[in-house]
């Protein structure tokens, strides 16, 4: 029976803006990790979804007069649209704003109330009057509003709270075995010397409401995200969240460092309660946690404000795939060169043109795949990809027999699945 291996990247917000270059740096290029683990024999799981309720869509379907859902279902529409041209192998099982969905997340609510912990209380709140809601104290960066910059006021307000800090010693004891990185392991544990309950009450329409009667509030979006990759085990499941049978805790789970308290700490949260009450097996959710670095244009952080933003569908998938490994190591990041683009291109000619020609020349490829595996298994794309560069200079003048020609064609194809020889 073959071993599976659960390795997903953390579900995206579907804006209208669609894809972008961060979004394919993450998915298309552990896709190539999870095509990796498939070659070498495992059962690979690898689902997505999107986590598509919040304040963007809410806001601009006021500014445009429209229904939210419609907004964002438009949106999901484009990114499955960009996703099939990423030749990714990604299986999509839920959206956080489907009924169907939304029916766990106030299961999950329920469930913490029965524990006595969800409680609601009278509070000293920060209200941003800009997006007109409560925000929760991380959410607050400088007295501003972390996602519209507005001036944030503390209000007086009767709000729904989890009762976290029932669980930040576990939360902290579990930060000597968990396989993070070193820096969201420091920042969780600062995080936690100062953990305040956790007020999920938001004055917003486009949410998952509250179960409770008369409640007009909606949950804090990071309720829908504390527990989709549970779900993803077994998302047709009515009669419970995820069976005992079909539960799986994350092998590998991937996403940008700016998630290292906030997300990562409620997931983990709301996994140890579901291990409480007996619903899932593992007390951690995520066996080890990896963050993809940044992409940056000429040394620039991307924005559409500052008009430098890259966009995927300008490339050919393979091509921008190959080269986005090249940029540095995955954990790193580097900075975008259409001049380097080229150069990758350049390669792929070269590449195709050797593989074109077949003889008798026989080389020894071995040391070249132990090589790109042992630099896959660690992230580090970048070495793949000059391997590939450094097999073919050395070897361009051979004309390889057709079965090294085979192996070699199905070891590209892990990482450039769609190209064409």
């Amino acid at each position: 029976m073959k071993t599976t291996k659960y390795i997903t990247p953390m579900f995206p917000y579907p804006s209208g803006s669609g894809l972008h270059i961060g979004h394919f740096y993450n998915y298309a290029i552990i896709d190539s990790y999870c095509r990796y683990w498939k070659y070498k024999g495992f059962d690979v799981f690898q689902p997505f979804g999107y986590d598509s309720f919040g304040l963007p869509a809410e806001n601009y379907a006021k500014q445009v007069g429209r229904d939210p859902k419609d907004v964002t279902y438009e949106n999901i529409g484009r990114f499955r649209e960009q996703m099939s041209k990423m030749n990714t192998n990604y299986q999509e099982l839920l959206i956080t704003s489907d009924p169907s969905y939304q029916k766990w997340t106030q299961w999950i609510f329920t469930k913490l109330k029965e524990h006595g912990l969800a409680y609601k209380k009278d509070g000293i709140v920060n209200w941003c009057p800009s997006c007109e809601t409560v925000l929760a104290r991380e959410q607050v960066k400088n007295d501003c509003c972390d996602r519209c910059k507005s001036k944030v006021e503390s209000k007086t307000m009767n709000q729904w709270y989890f009762k976290i800090t029932d669980y930040k010693e576990r939360l902290i004891k579990n930060l000597d075995k968990i396989d993070y990185p070193k820096s969201t392991i420091n920042a969780q544990r600062a995080w936690l010397e100062n953990l305040h309950d956790w007020c999920v009450s938001r004055q917003r329409s486009w949410g998952c409401p509250i179960p409770i009667e008369g409640e007009t509030d909606t949950l804090d979006t990071f309720v829908d995200s504390s527990f989709y990759f549970i779900r993803y085990c077994d998302p047709n499941n009515e009669n419970e969240i995820c069976s005992k049978e079909k539960y799986k805790p994350v092998d590998v789970y991937v996403g940008g460092s700016e998630h290292a308290c906030m997300h990562l700490i409620y997931a983990r949260f709301i996994n140890m309660f579901l291990y409480d009450i007996g619903v899932v097996s593992e007390e951690e959710p995520f066996k080890k946690v990896i963050h993809q670095g940044m992409i940056l244009n000429n040394g620039i952080k991307m924005s559409k404000s500052d008009g430098n933003v890259i966009n995927p569908d300008d490339y050919d998938s393979d091509e921008l795939k190959f080269y986005l490994m090249f940029i540095g190591h995955y954990f790193d990041g580097g900075s975008w060169s259409d001049q380097h683009i080229s150069g990758v291109r350049k390669f792929i000619n070269r590449f195709k043109e050797w593989m074109s020609r077949e003889g008798t020349d026989v080389i020894d490829i071995d040391p070249f795949k132990k090589k790109v595996f042992d630099y896959t298994e660690s992230f580090k794309f970048n070495k793949v990809v000059s391997e590939f560069m450094i097999l073919v200079n050395n070897n361009r003048t051979k004309n390889i027999t057709p079965e090294i020609k085979k192996e070699i064609i199905e070891i590209i194809k892990i990482y450039m699945p769609g190209i064409n020889i």
